[in-house]
C-alpha cells in the first residue's frame, strides 16, 4: 500500500500550516481577540500576494507586456475586493467586546503596516497624494520611496507617452486599441476597489470606536483617515472622465 506521507506532495510543509496556524499570540483572555487577530493576519498575506504582483506588473509594463499586467492588475482588483468584504466578517465582531479586549493592544495599530504602506508607494501614491504623504510615508519607513524608483503608476504612463496617444484618444478609439483601454480600465477598477476599501475600513473604525475617538496609533479618523479617500494611484484615468463629459456637452464643476 502506498504511503501517503512519504510518496506524495506533501500539502503540510508546502502550506507551513503548522507555522501559519501557531502564529496567532493573542495578548488578552478575551475570546473575540482571536478573529481581531486572524482578520488581520490575512490581510498581511493580502498585501503580501499584491506587492508581488505590482512588481511583476511593473516589468511588464516596461516591456510592453500589456496582455499579462492586465490580467494581473485585474486580479489585484479582486483581491481588494475580497479584503473589502472581509471587514463584514470584522463587523461581527461587536464594538462592546472589541472596547474588552481594545486596552490590551495598547499602541498597536494597523497603521504600522509596512506591507500597505510599500505597496501604496510601489503603486505610485507617493507620486500621486502630494508631498505631506510622501514626507510621511518616508518619515515612518526610511527609504520606502527610493526603493521603489519605479511604481506602477509611473510604469502606466510611460506606456501611454510610448503610445503616442492621449488618454481621450485612447477611450474614443478604444476598440482599435483595446490593449491599452483594457489596460486603463483594469488600473482604475483597481483604484475604485482600494477607494471602495478606504472607505468601508473607515466606516467600521467608526463602529468600533466612534468617530471622534483616537486610535491606538494615535491618529484621529477625521484627522487622518477621512482624508485618505481623496486618495487616487490613477487621478488620470478619473480626470479623463471629466475631460469627456465636458467634450460631449456636459458640465463638470471647477
Amino acid at each position: 500500500m502506498t504511503n501517503f506521507e512519504e510518496d506524495q506532495f506533501n500539502y503540510t510543509e508546502h502550506i507551513q500550516t503548522e507555522a501559519l496556524l501557531n502564529s496567532q499570540k493573542l495578548v488578552s483572555p478575551h475570546p473575540e481577540e482571536m478573529l481581531f487577530v486572524i482578520i488581520h493576519q490575512v490581510y498581511e498575506l493580502w498585501f503580501k500576494q499584491l506587492i508581488h504582483d505590482t512588481n511583476r506588473c511593473v516589468v511588464m509594463l516596461q516591456n510592453d507586456d500589456l496582455a499579462q499586467a492586465t490580467w494581473l492588475i485585474q486580479r489585484m482588483g479582486r483581491i481588494l475586493k475580497v479584503a473589502d468584504s472581509q471587514l463584514s466578517i470584522l463587523e461581527m465582531l461587536t464594538f462592546a467586546d472589541f472596547q474588552e479586549f481594545r486596552p490590551f493592544l495598547k499602541k498597536s495599530s494597523g497603521l504600522q503596516s509596512r506591507q500597505f504602506r510599500e505597496f501604496e508607494v510601489l503603486a505610485g501614491l507617493a507620486e500621486t497624494a502630494g508631498d505631506s504623504y510622501a514626507n510621511w510615508a518616508e518619515s515612518l519607513w526610511p527609504g520606502i520611496i527610493e526603493s521603489h524608483p519605479v511604481t506602477l503608476h509611473s510604469a502606466f504612463i510611460e506606456v501611454i507617452e510610448r503610445s503616442n496617444l492621449s488618454l481621450i484618444g485612447i477611450y474614443q478609439s478604444r476598440w482599435e486599441q483595446a490593449l491599452l483601454f483594457n489596460l486603463c480600465e483594469a488600473c482604475l477598477e483597481m483604484d475604485r476597489m482600494l477607494t471602495s476599501w478606504r472607505h468601508n475600513h473607515i466606516q467600521m473604525v467608526k463602529r468600533m470606536i466612534g468617530g471622534r475617538a483616537q486610535g491606538t496609533g494615535g491618529t484621529f479618523v477625521a484627522k487622518y483617515l477621512e482624508p485618505t479617500l481623496k486618495y487616487r494611484i490613477f487621478p488620470e484615468l478619473w480626470e479623463v472622465r471629466h475631460e469627456m463629459t465636458s467634450a460631449t456637452g456636459g458640465k463638470v464643476a471647477e
